[in-house]
């Protein structure tokens, strides 16, 4: 039971945050956190830049922007992938398949998935 539920607790100052969902939320950029929150609640779901950028009341452009000096220099679509390969790992961990956590967790297609997963290595 344990397993299946998520808690995401924070760290001490000297020790990285478990979660993405935490580790890009070190910030004070209210535009910014709501388009993590849009993001977080439903990273399996296409989300278009300009209605991402439309639902914080920015332009894409500018969204962009926000996002990438709040966050260290992620994109929201790098955020989104972080947020899906971070789920993705850990239904693998618990004898999902590639393709079954690539589809999932909202991957199209399941070789995306696998880059993602050799760039992180």
């Amino acid at each position: 039971m344990a397993r299946d539920m998520v808690v995401y607790a924070r760290r001490n100052g000297h020790e990285p945050q478990a979660s993405a969902m935490l580790r890009y939320r070190s910030h004070l950029d209210d535009t910014v956190h709501r388009a993590q929150d849009l993001l977080d609640a439903g990273f399996d779901q296409p989300l278009p830049l300009p209605a991402l950028a439309a639902a914080v009341g920015v332009s894409g452009r500018t969204l962009t922007r926000l996002f990438t000096r709040a966050t260290g220099g992620l994109t929201p679509l790098r955020y989104q992938q972080t947020l899906r390969l971070e789920r993705a790992e850990h239904l693998i961990s618990h004898g999902a398949t590639v393709n079954a956590a690539a589809r999932s967790v909202g991957f199209e297609d399941p070789g995306m998935l696998r880059r993602l997963r050799a760039r992180a290595t």
